[in-house]
């Protein structure tokens, strides 16, 4: 009778960690927050940390340019079956208008690096447009700016072509990506330059 070794492991799922942070903002505005949400397919699931944030109002400094800082923390980890939906993160810009509204300044999104490493985003923000100009003079008075429904639509593809906007600033994310098991369900873990 054959002697029974230690039980083979048999992975069925991947993960994927991602630490780091949104790091600044570069915009023509003052007293500027961000908002981060991850948004992610079906197969996916957040095995530990946060998927969304809020950062603390930061403000320029006079006489500089127009970078605000945040260096505001990113961690949390996936799990998986397949590549498909892969996590995007989708950021949203605010700031407080002369009455003290809060007023979308831009929404952008960036797909999460697929390899392991340290890599720096910038994701380029927009803002919706109002279809008018008469909506747009009345949105001054009334302060309800044209702004997206739901902020995690500027990670998904549908009905996006419909969609009027204008562009307002950057934001630079560094991002820290490590992963488990993705090789052994057959997902190539490096990027190999000689096959581009």
């Amino acid at each position: 009778m054959p002697e029974a070794g230690p039980p083979t492991r048999v992975d069925t799922a991947f993960f994927v960690v991602v630490n780091g942070q949104v790091e600044a903002g570069e915009f023509p505005y003052d007293d500027l927050y961000v908002r981060y949400a991850f948004s992610f397919g079906p197969d996916w699931s957040v095995v530990d940390g946060i998927e969304t944030g809020l950062s603390q109002i930061a403000r320029k400094i006079q006489g500089c340019d127009n970078s605000v800082v945040w260096n505001f923390p990113v961690d949390i980890s996936f799990k998986s079956t397949n590549a498909h939906g892969w996590p995007r993160m989708c950021v949203s810009v605010y700031g407080v208008d002369p009455l003290g509204r809060d007023v979308v300044r831009g929404y952008g999104s960036v797909l999460v690096p697929p390899f392991a490493g340290e890599y720096d985003r910038f994701i380029h923000t927009y803002t919706p447009v109002p279809s008018s100009p008469w909506q747009r003079f009345v949105s001054l008075f009334t302060g309800s700016y044209a702004e997206f429904y739901d902020s995690n639509f500027v990670g998904q593809g549908i009905n996006r072509e419909v969609t009027r906007v204008e562009s307002k600033g950057v934001v630079k994310v560094k991002f820290s990506v490590m992963s488990r098991g993705m090789e052994a369900l057959g997902y190539a873990t490096t990027v190999d330059l000689r096959a581009c």
